[in-house]
C-alpha cells in the first residue's frame, strides 16, 4: 500500500489551460452590387424608345389633323379670296399652297417611319439604332433650316399689307411690331435650333457607345 500510495501520490495532475479568446473579426461591409453597363444601356435604349415611340404617335394623329385641314382650306381656296381682295400673295405661300396636300402627306410618311424605327430600337435592332440616329440628325438640320422660313414669312407678311399702308402712322407702327416680332421669332427659333441640336448630339453619342451597340442584333 505504501508503494502503491507512493506511486499515486507521484502523479502529478494535468493541468487544463483554458483556450485563448477568440480574436475579434472587424467584418467590413459588403458593398452593394456594382449596376453592370449593359443594365444601364438597357434601360437609356428603352426610355428612348419609348418616349419616341409616344411622339411618333402624336405626330401621326396631327398630321391627320392637318390633313383634313388641308382638304378643306383646298376647297376654301385661301389664294382666290386674297387676289380677289386685291392683296398680292408672296411666292413662298403660293408654293406652299400648290404643294400643301403633298407635304402633308410626306409628313405623314416620315411620323410612320420614326414610329417604326422607334419599335425596331424597342426590340433590339441594329436597323432601328441607325433609323433612329439618321432621324436625330435630320431633325436637328430641319431645325436650322427653319430659319430662313422664319424670316421669310414676316417678308411675305409686310407684302400682304395695302400699298401706302407703310407710310401712314399706323403702319409705320404696325412695321415696328412686326420687325420686333421678326427678331424675337429669330432668336428664339435659333437658341431652340441649338438646344435640340446639343441634345441630339447627345443621344448620337450614347447610341454609339460600344456597351449599347453590343445590345443590338
Amino acid at each position: 500500500m505504501a508503494a502503491g500510495g507512493g506511486w499515486a501520490t507521484g502523479l502529478k495532475p494535468a493541468i487544463v489551460r483554458p483556450p485563448p479568446p477568440p480574436a475579434h473579426r472587424v467584418i467590413q461591409p459588403v458593398p452593394p452590387p456594382l449596376r453592370p453597363a449593359s443594365a444601364s444601356a438597357a434601360g437609356f435604349i428603352d426610355v428612348t424608345a419609348r418616349l419616341s415611340l409616344a411622339m411618333a404617335v402624336l405626330s401621326i394623329a396631327w398630321s391627320l389633323f392637318q390633313l383634313l385641314l388641308v382638304v378643306l382650306l383646298d376647297r376654301l381656296d385661301p389664294l382666290d379670296w386674297l387676289q380677289r381682295q386685291g392683296l398680292p400673295v408672296p411666292a413662298a405661300l403660293q408654293w406652299a399652297a400648290q404643294h400643301a396636300l403633298s407635304l402633308t402627306v410626306l409628313m405623314l410618311l416620315l411620323c410612320v417611319a420614326l414610329l417604326a424605327v422607334s419599335w425596331a430600337m424597342l426590340r433590339r435592332y441594329e436597323w432601328g439604332r441607325i433609323g433612329f440616329i439618321v432621324f436625330l440628325v435630320g431633325v436637328a438640320l430641319a431645325n436650322f433650316a427653319m430659319l430662313p422660313l422664319v424670316d421669310g414669312m414676316f417678308t411675305a407678311m409686310q407684302a400682304i399689307m395695302p400699298p401706302g399702308f407703310h407710310d401712314s402712322p399706323d403702319g409705320r407702327h404696325a412695321m415696328a411690331q412686326m420687325q420686333a416680332s421678326r427678331w424675337t421669332a429669330l432668336i428664339s427659333a435659333g437658341v431652340t435650333a441649338l438646344a435640340f441640336a446639343g441634345l441630339h448630339a447627345w443621344l448620337v453619342v450614347k447610341l454609339c457607345r460600344d456597351e449599347v451597340r453590343a445590345l443590338f442584333r
